[in-house]
């Protein structure tokens, strides 16, 4: 079980991304300047909010912060002490204990290379849930060891989480000429510009990947020629995104033929389930299998729960409808999309024999839920004169097809939006 992340409440953010902005500050040489003031001030009434955790943990992110300009302790030898307390700042960190992870790291900071110091604090907040700061660290540990890819790696996630214009900037510099850089530096930084392109016009979009698809097979050509040069992860990431460009311009047989070596690499990957699942729903068998390993794997996303549920109301498995019902309306989903399974669940609810005042209600979920679906609408104004046993058909579905296309596009949007 994920250890859960930190509440990090707005007054602790506010006083925590001052604490960033004066770093930014100091890294300019403008600790005394106006700005610094001014930032200073804007920090009171946040942090009189704060608990005294929270000013504790703000402490000591600023006092971290600060130890980056420091000039580094000498590196000690390592003791069994300093090795003892270094398994415990790991055990904490998987615990979940990110406060004592981060104490015990400070306090044996000596015994570990200053790059991986800066590292190991960027993952602990990077799992704690604040992306920025562990950015902050991540920066640091690839500025001392620019040779480390991972560090640099996960530099580009975590901007990219917390900051995504300032990422898009990173990632267009690293861009402008990849070959200079490691393919599990490039890969990262196309993913971040393919990803925000989707939030423009499909033509820009389409541009754009076009200019990014010579540099996803740069690193495919590392994978078959120099894999040495390039990790797994990475590798399934480009094939990821050479499918995900591929299905915006309605190359689906591309798409799934990526998607498909990707699941060679990483059969478990829910994501690549859902998203070849999808493209074959209605047309293969593949398909059902993809999104039932995705359900089995608890694939946080809501299309793999909705879209076997649709295809149990269509195979008359009524009660295996309403449990994916269930489990889908637990998933963060538009309304849309939950409006349309609250009226499947309704349907699954007639031919079972349920009480016309439960499948009612049901409907009138789905009505409520999105105004704008008139299908349900129409399917409330059916129920009143609906026979016990409504015959297969009485109430409207949408086709296997319809499903497919706007569950697909939905699909890609959040993915942009992510």
């Amino acid at each position: 079980m994920a250890a859960r992340s930190l509440t990090l409440g707005p007054s602790y953010l506010a006083t925590v991304r001052g604490a960033h902005a004066l770093h930014r500050l100091i890294a300019e040489g403008k600790d005394d300047s106006p700005e610094a003031d001014a930032i200073r001030d804007a920090s009171d009434g946040p942090w009189e909010a704060l608990s005294e955790t929270e000013r504790d943990r703000a402490r000591w992110v600023a006092e971290d912060l600060y130890s980056i300009y420091e000039e580094p302790p000498a590196l000690q030898q390592m003791t069994r002490e300093a090795q003892s307390g270094l398994i415990g700042a790991y055990e904490a960190k998987n615990k979940g204990e990110w406060d004592k992870a981060l104490a015990l790291l400070r306090e044996w900071r000596a015994y570990v290379d200053p790059a991986l110091a800066s590292y190991l604090r960027g993952l602990i907040w990077y799992d704690a849930g604040d992306r920025a700061t562990a950015a902050l660290f991540f920066q640091h540990a690839y500025k001392l060891d620019p040779n480390n890819f991972n560090y640099a790696a996960m530099f580009l996630s975590s901007l990219s989480s917390a900051e995504p214009d300032a990422a898009l900037i990173e990632a267009e510099k690293i861009l402008h000429d990849h070959r200079k850089v490691s393919p599990v530096i490039y890969v990262r930084a196309a993913e971040i510009k393919l990803m925000s392109a989707r939030l423009l016009s499909d033509a820009e979009a389409n541009r754009i990947f076009a200019q990014l698809e010579p540099v996803l097979k740069d690193a495919m050509y590392f994978a078959e020629h120099e894999p040495k040069k390039i990790d797994t992860t990475t590798v399934v990431m480009a094939l990821g995104l050479l499918a995900f460009g591929y299905e915006f311009q309605g190359r689906w047989q591309d798409a799934v033929d990526h998607y498909t070596t990707a699941l060679q690499l990483d059969p478990d990957n829910d994501g690549l389930l859902v998203a070849r699942g999808m493209i074959l729903y209605g047309s293969y068998n593949q398909a059902i299998k993809d999104l039932e390993r995705a359900v089995q794997l608890d694939c946080p996303l809501i299309w793999p729960y909705a879209m076997l549920a649709h295809h149990a109301l269509n195979t008359h498995l009524y009660e295996e409808c309403i449990r994916l019902c269930e489990q889908a309306l637990m998933k963060k989903g538009s309304a849309a999309v939950k409006s349309e399974i609250l009226e499947w669940e309704a349907i699954a609810q007639a031919a079972l024999e349920y009480s016309p005042g439960s499948i009612e209600h049901a409907f009138e979920q789905a009505t409520r839920t999105d105004a704008a679906n008139d299908r349900a609408k129409r399917n409330l104004k059916k129920v009143k004169g609906a026979p016990r046993k409504p015959p297969t058909g009485y109430f409207e579905v949408r086709t296997e097809a319809a499903l497919r296309n706007s569950g697909n596009a939905e699909r890609r949007y959040e993915m942009a939006r992510a």
